[in-house]
Formats: structure tokens, sequence, C-alpha cells
């Protein structure tokens, strides 16, 4: 004899609200779908928006009755609405879910113990205080600024590695920046482009600015929770850095530069507090005439001239910027004159590796929630994931995805040791970055219908991870560094054309 299916008041079920204990009711069921939430991509925008409350209506308008048990544990079933006098469902629940960490077939041991609780640490926070508002982020097309100054202040952005004589939390083993940008793809938040400080502007104030710059600008970046950029890339000059066409000049008295040019595909460009500009300060010397400059939000001729729409990554703006005769203290050079490619160059290894950790991470998540449909989408009689077509496709990538991870978790380690070459950072950025584009292709296709749709995760993982392959050097030029290592000599282009 069957068990009474337990019975719940509406005001009960209208506790279970938040994104870590999220309860529906679909015709007058109801359903604990806190880990479908996080584990598998249908629904999950309608069923966040009507967390404690009756979604009927909402889910009706996409799905058939069937749907929701077919990718449900069976666990997922609470009860039903008191007085309502309905039963059970009928169909039988699938038996488990996939998790980007339980696609792969070799456990991870790149992380400690104490990293790994400061991995909890952030997941915890993202659904608390970025899953709620992450929607009006790209509707919006950047981030709130006071969660950005939030997460400084938390140790997440900026802070985790300044050093604690200004505020900072002092972490210098880079696998905490690695957590930061992994979690933010397992959270399918992806576009939120925070790693972008971490990893590729704050080493420019660690590394290279003087003693008495970290002095006067790192306390400020904890205590304001400054937003920060870096603008290279010109609307001529994109991955050839020796080129730039923005220049800098010293005024008579030496007490100021003067900055000219304009800087292209400028990220969190209209978000940022400080920016760091290259410029030319002698062009005779071409690369060794490239110095860099912190400039500030509100100086005087330096604007966001113009935010581009792009295919993805909506959670974050990106720009056009203008110097118009921008006049900053001659202090704001960073470090020294002239060595600004030397200073860019040095730290692209590191912005490689974050690329290059996001983009993995990116495809396993693609794979686990592609594991998670297949296994319950209805299909000729059977479900997708019986067809051996999809079966092996997915052992395939299961199998590419596991060799890719395996290596930039050895690269993770070596950076965290600062044993990692510019060659072999390159070398992971490629992989993966070229690994994620096929993983998010050929899983969306799995989806049918529903891959194309907008807020479908698979199709964002889609258009978000296409610009991994071009920026932080597009992979075509970082594969022109690695030949370099097998002893080829790259031609190099001078002169005008005859052609």
């Amino acid at each position: 004899m069957s068990s009474p299916v337990r019975e719940w008041s509406a005001a009960e079920v209208a506790k279970h609200k938040s994104i870590n204990d999220c309860w529906i009711i679909i015709d007058k069921r109801v359903y604990d779908v806190t880990g479908f939430l996080a584990l598998h991509p249908a629904g999950s925008r309608i069923i966040l928006m009507h967390g404690g409350r009756d979604c009927t209506s909402a889910f009706r308008d996409v799905h058939s009755d069937s749907y929701i048990t077919q990718f449900l544990p069976k666990e997922a079933f609470k009860g039903v609405v008191a007085g309502s006098g309905q039963n059970a469902p009928e169909k039988k629940f699938v038996g488990r879910y996939w998790s980007a960490e339980q696609v792969l077939s070799l456990r991870r041991s790149v992380y400690t113990n104490e990293q790994e609780e400061f991995r909890k640490s952030f997941r915890s926070y993202i659904q608390r205080r970025i899953h709620p508002v992450y929607g009006r982020w790209e509707m919006s097309g950047q981030p709130d600024v006071e969660v950005l100054r939030e997460l400084v202040k938390e140790g997440f952005y900026l802070r985790l590695s300044i050093p604690k004589e200004y505020g900072g939390m002092g972490l210098t083993d880079w696998r905490y920046h690695a957590i930061v940008t992994e979690e933010l793809e397992h959270s399918d938040i992806g576009s939120f482009f925070i790693n972008l400080g971490n990893d590729m502007v704050l080493s420019y104030f660690t590394k290279s600015a003087t003693p008495e710059q970290q002095a006067y600008w790192l306390p400020r970046i904890v205590k304001e929770g400054s937003v920060l950029a870096i603008a290279m890339s010109e609307p001529e000059v994109g991955s050839d850095l020796a080129s730039l066409g923005t220049t800098a000049k010293k005024t008579e008295d030496g007490q100021h530069w003067i900055l000219n040019g304009r800087k292209m595909w400028i990220s969190a460009g209209a978000t940022a507090d400080i920016v760091v500009i290259s410029a030319v300060t002698n062009p005779a010397k071409r690369a060794r005439g490239i110095s860099l400059f912190a400039v500030e939000k509100g100086t005087p001729g330096f604007e966001s001239a113009k935010r581009f729409a792009k295919l993805g990554k909506h959670a974050s703006d990106t720009c056009l910027l203008t110097l118009d005769n921008v006049k900053i203290p001659a202090a704001n050079l960073i470090g020294k004159e002239g060595e600004g490619f030397v200073y860019m160059m040095s730290n692209l290894s590191k912005e490689r590796m974050s690329i290059a950790v996001g983009s993995i991470a990116a495809a396993r998540r693609a794979l686990s929630i592609t594991l998670n449909y297949v296994h319950g989408r209805q299909m000729f009689g059977g479900v997708e994931s019986h067809l051996q077509s999809v079966a092996q496709k997915l052992a395939q990538l299961r199998t590419d995805v596991q060799v890719a991870t395996s290596f930039v978790d050895a690269c993770i380690l070596a950076q965290s040791q600062n044993a990692l070459s510019s060659e072999t950072a390159g070398m992971a950025k490629v992989a993966a970055t070229e690994l994620a584009n096929k993983v998010a292709d050929q899983c969306l296709q799995m989806f049918g219908g529903y891959g194309y749709l907008k807020n479908n995760p698979l199709g964002k993982i889609f258009v978000d991870q296409r610009v991994t392959k071009i920026y932080g050097g597009a992979n075509e030029v970082i594969l022109e560094v690695i030949g370099k290592g097998l002893g080829f000599k790259p031609q190099r282009m001078h002169g005008k054309s005859k052609l």
C-alpha cells in the first residue's frame, strides 16, 4: 500500500523561495527544484521567477505535462497543495544529475582543502547576491558597480592578492584567482568579467608599479572598492601592440603627461574607476617607446565615447575610449618610462591562463547540462541519450574535456609556483578556447530548437565563448609565439604592399 501524499499549504510553500531553497507549484503539485536550478538548463529562468509560488501558467507556456518529471529526481516531488485533491505524478523520474565536476573521470587534485572552502564561500556569495540580479545585468549590458565594490571588500575581486600592508588579503597563490574564474562559469554567470581586474589589470599595480605608487594606489583600490580596466587595443591595432597610435607627451615643466588617442574593445571601460592606458612616449623606439599610465574616471578629456553591443558577454560593458589632451600627473606613469611593452608581455601569461581556466570550466558546464538534458529528453519511444550517435559524441567530448582539464590543471599549479612559461600559457589558452567552442557548438545541436533560445544556458555559453579565441591575443597570433619554440621564425611584414 502506497504511503499518503504529503499536503502543504500555500503559505508553507512560499517560505521556500530563495535560490538555495526553491520550491514551486505546478498543477497543485509541489516540487523542490533547488538542484534543478543549478544543474539543469530547462526552465530555470521561469522557475527562479516563481520560487515559492504557483508557476503553472508560465510553465505551461513552454512545457508539456510530463516535462518536469522527465528531468527531476524522485525526491524532488514533495507533495501537493492542501485541499487540492491532486495525486502524485505518474511519470517516472530520472535518477541523477551531472555537475560540471562529475563529468570528469579523474578527481582533480590541484586545489587544497582551504582553497575549496574559499570556493564554497564564493559560490554562496554568487547564489545570494548575484544570481537574483544577474538577468538585469545582462539586459543593461553592465553589472552594478556597488556589487563590484562589495566584491572587493568580500575579498573575491582585487583585494585577494593585494598585500596585507595595503589592506588586502595577501593571497599570493594564483589558485585562488583560478577558483574565482571557474565559479563564474560553473555558476552560469560567465559574462561577469571580474577576472579582468584580478588577472589582467591588478598586476600592473602590484608588480609593475614602484613602491611609492603601490603605497598610493593599492590602499585606495581597497578602501574605495575601485573598479579596474586595461586599455591596450586600438581601432587599427588589435594584437599588434608594438604599433600603438595613442601618444603621451610630457609637459615642459615635467610635472604632467598629455595623452591623446583612442582605445577600442575596452572591457569595463564605462564602469572602471581607474584605467591603465598604454601609450607611445618615444615613437622612434617602437615597442621600447611604450609606457603605461593610470587614468581616473572623470579626468577632463577622458571619455567613454561609445558602448558596443556584443554577440555575447552581455553582463560586461565594452567601450571605445577617447583621450583628448588628457592631462595627468607625472606620478601616474606606472613603473618606468619605456617599459610598458615589457610589463604587458610579462602579464600576458596570467591573462591567457585566466582565459584558459574560464573556457575549460565553461566546457565542463556545457557538457554537464547537455548530459542532464539528453537523459530526460523523450525521443523515438525512449530518451535521446539512448541514440548511439549521441552517446558516442558525448563520450568523445568527455574524453577531450578530461584531457584538456588535466593539462590546464597542471598549468594552474605551475602558474601558482611562478613556473609557467608564456609559451605554455599560450598553449593552454589555445587548447581550452578551441575546445570550449567545439563543445558548446556540438552540445547545442543536441538541444534542437531549445538550444537556440536566447536564455538557454547552452546558447549563452556558445556566444560567450566565441570571443575567447580572439581576446588575450588571437589564437593565430599565439600559435606564432608557440611556433618560435619549435625554431620557426615567423615572417614580419614591413613597408607597403606592392599588390
